[in-house]
C-alpha cells in the first residue's frame, strides 16, 4: 500500500474515532452527573444548614422530600453538562496552546506546565461563569427549595402546616425571573460565582497538569507496577477535583448562602457579612470581628460538607477523565500504528 493510500485509510479511521470521542465524551459527561448529583445535593443542603453530618442530612432529604429530593434540579447540568464541558476544555486546551507558541514548550517542565494549566484554567472559567452563572441559579433553587420554602414559611410568621409544592426547573426559572428583575435576577451572586470558576478551574487545570506530568515520569520508571492505564487516569482525575475543592470551598459555601437568602426573600447581605456571620459567635457584635483573634476550629464551618462534595468529586472527575484519556490514547495508537508523524490532543476536538 502506497503512503496516500495508507495516509487515507488512517484519516477515514482517525475520523470514525473522533467521532466516536465526539458521541463517548456525551454519555460519560451525564453518567458522571447523574452519579454525583445525589452528593451534590446533600453538599448544598449541608452549606445551608447545620446537619450533625451528612447521613443525617441525607436521612432529612428522604424523610422530608423522598427519593426524588436528591436528584431535584438534575435537568439543568444534565442539558448543560456536555456543552460547558465542551466549551470549558477547549478554552483550557486554546490558552495553554497559545502559552506554549508565545513562551515555549511546557514538555517536562514541571513550573511552566502548573503555570500553563493555571492560566487555561483562569480563561476557562471565566468564560464559562458568564455562561453557567443563570443554569446555576437555577439548579441551587431547585436543590435548595424546601429549605427556601421553609425559610420564607418561618419569616411570614405562620404557625400553620408548610404547604410545600415542588415546582418543574422552567417553573422555579420563570419565577426567579418575575420575582428578582428579570434577566438580572439569574446572575444574583455573580461576582461569587465568578470568584469560584476562576478560582477552581486554574487549582483543577493547574494540578490536573502538574499530576499527569509527575505520574507519566513515574510511568516512564515503571513505578506503577502494572496498574491499569484508566486506574492511574482515574485516581489523577479525581485527586484533582478533590484538591481544587479544597481550596474554593469557602467561596462555594458563602455563594450558596448567599444565593439561598437572596431566593428565600431574605434581607440581602454581602459576601463579607455571610463570611463573618459564619466566623462569629453568635452574640458577637460586627465591630468586635478580628480574625486574628478567632480560634482555628472556627474556621472548620467554612468547610461544612466537604467530605461529601470530595465523595462527588472522586466519581465525577474520576470517570470524566478516564473517559478523555482511553480515548485520546485509542487515537494516538492508531497514530502510531499508521506511522503517522503527527501526535492529537482529545481536548482540541471537544
Amino acid at each position: 500500500m502506497d503512503d496516500s493510500s495508507r495516509e487515507s485509510l488512517f484519516l477515514q479511521r482517525y475520523r470514525a474515532f473522533i467521532k466516536f470521542a465526539r458521541v463517548a465524551a456525551g454519555p460519560a459527561s451525564l453518567v458522571s452527573t447523574m452519579a454525583s448529583f445525589p452528593f451534590d445535593s446533600v453538599k448544598s443542603r449541608m452549606q445551608v444548614k447545620n446537619y450533625p453530618n451528612a447521613l443525617k442530612c441525607a436521612q432529612a432529604v428522604m424523610r422530608e422530600e423522598g427519593i426524588q429530593g436528591f436528584f431535584r434540579g438534575v435537568t439543568i447540568p444534565l442539558i448543560t453538562i456536555t456543552f460547558v464541558r465542551t466549551v470549558s476544555f477547549s478554552m483550557y486546551s486554546t490558552t495553554r496552546k497559545w502559552m506554549e507558541r508565545k513562551f515555549g514548550s511546557r514538555e517536562d517542565h514541571l513550573p511552566r506546565t502548573a503555570l500553563y494549566g493555571m492560566i487555561g484554567g483562569i480563561a476557562s472559567g471565566t468564560v464559562i461563569s458568564c455562561f453557567s452563572a443563570p443554569f446555576e441559579l437555577v439548579k441551587v433553587e431547585r436543590q435548595l427549595e424546601y429549605l427556601i420554602a421553609t425559610q420564607r414559611h418561618q419569616m411570614s410568621g405562620s404557625t400553620g402546616p408548610l404547604a410545600f409544592q415542588p415546582r418543574s426547573g422552567s417553573q422555579a426559572a420563570r419565577d426567579i425571573f418575575r420575582t428578582h428583575g428579570g434577566m438580572r435576577g439569574f446572575y444574583l451572586g455573580l461576582r461569587l460565582h465568578m470568584l469560584r470558576d476562576m478560582s477552581g478551574t486554574a487549582c483543577y487545570f493547574g494540578l490536573y497538569d502538574s499530576i499527569r506530568l509527575i505520574g507519566d515520569r513515574m510511568e516512564r520508571n515503571n513505578m506503577f507496577m502494572g496498574t491499569p492505564a484508566p486506574a492511574v487516569s482515574f485516581l489523577i482525575g479525581s485527586m484533582s477535583g478533590i484538591l481544587s475543592w479544597f481550596f474554593i470551598y469557602p467561596i462555594d459555601l458563602i455563594k450558596t448562602q448567599v444565593q439561598r437568602d437572596a431566593l428565600a426573600g431574605a434581607q440581602r447581605q454581602s459576601a463579607m457579612k455571610v463570611f463573618k456571620r459564619l466566623l462569629q459567635r453568635g452574640d458577637a457584635k460586627e465591630m468586635d470581628f478580628n480574625l486574628r483573634r478567632i480560634p482555628l476550629s472556627r474556621f472548620l464551618r467554612l468547610y461544612r460538607g466537604l467530605g461529601i462534595s470530595a465523595v462527588r468529586s472522586f466519581i465525577s472527575h474520576g470517570l470524566m477523565w478516564t473517559t478523555i484519556e482511553t480515548i485520546s490514547q485509542r487515537v494516538e495508537s492508531e497514530a502510531r500504528n499508521h506511522e503517522l508523524d503527527s501526535s492529537y490532543d482529545f481536548l482540541d476536538f471537544q
